[in-house]
């Protein structure tokens, strides 16, 4: 079977400081859908910082309370404690038996006791037959992953857990669900605001919010435009939508118009 990308890298993207719901938990996702989603809507699905700082750092979470848990953007790749990363790293998904691949970068080949990070949309993900293979653009290492679940200090950039456990009553600590080795996303949101989810299988359907400029929820690229019109006595069509929905009908109006 012939090779497909799901998710093109270089795409000018929706990004802001804000976060909107794209799936809501109650209609969870697997993650190869998720990208599919993201896609459509032209946007950059939230990563494992982002979640953190919304579920953590701040009360943002109740505001998108209804994507949790949720899928980030953060793609990672993890071998058994001990072991070198070697050429690839590969997962397979007990649900649907789909093999996951991890291609590791050179440099990181002879590392131990490390995890590779990868952030959304800095990577694509090749669908060959059972075959979902990630390509990384940009490819990040932490060190010192921990071999076991506990609490653990995070890296300031991915917001991964590292290091020696520490007690949970350091605020800054996360607790870390990670399995012997595994491809795939992290996960947020579950049980805890602070648990950080290295255990999932990504076909398993969970929430996914993306970035955005401003505060709202995003109209789903491919989903039906719900407008609603009528007619007044003398004739005139009014139609009613939100801002997002009438934007939607002008450019696919517009695009009729020049085929």
């Amino acid at each position: 079977m012939g090779a497909a990308a799901v998710q093109p890298v270089q795409k000018e993207r929706v990004r802001g400081p804000y976060l909107r719901v794209l799936v809501p938990r109650s209609q969870g996702v697997p993650f190869e859908r998720a990208l599919v989603l993201a896609e459509g809507a032209n946007g950059v699905i939230a990563s494992n910082k982002r979640l953190d700082k919304a579920l953590v750092g701040s009360d943002e979470w109740q505001r998108v309370k209804e994507v949790f848990a949720a899928w980030s953007g953060t793609m990672t790749a993890y071998k058994e404690p001990g072991q070198k990363l070697g050429k690839q790293i590969e997962y397979v998904d007990s649900e649907t038996d789909f093999r996951w691949v991890f291609s590791v970068p050179e440099a990181h080949k002879d590392k131990k006791s490390a995890i590779l990070v990868a952030e959304h949309p800095d990577y694509t993900l090749e669908v060959d037959g059972r075959n979902r293979v990630v390509h990384a653009a940009k490819v990040d290492l932490v060190g010192e992953f921990p071999a076991s679940d506990g609490w653990y200090l995070t890296d300031r950039v991915h917001g991964i857990p590292t290091g020696e456990q520490v007690p949970s009553s350091n605020g800054d600590a996360r607790y870390l669900w990670r399995i012997a080795s595994r491809v795939g996303p992290v996960a947020r949101g579950f049980y805890g605001r602070r648990y950080v989810g290295l255990v999932y299988r990504p076909s398993d359907g969970y929430g996914v919010a993306v970035e955005a400029s401003e505060a709202g929820a995003p109209l789903e690229t491919g989903a039906p435009i719900q407008l609603k019109m009528t007619r007044e006595g003398d004739g005139k069509l009014i139609v009613e939508g939100t801002k997002e929905q009438l934007d939607a009908a002008t450019r696919l109006v517009e695009g009729l118009k020049q085929k």
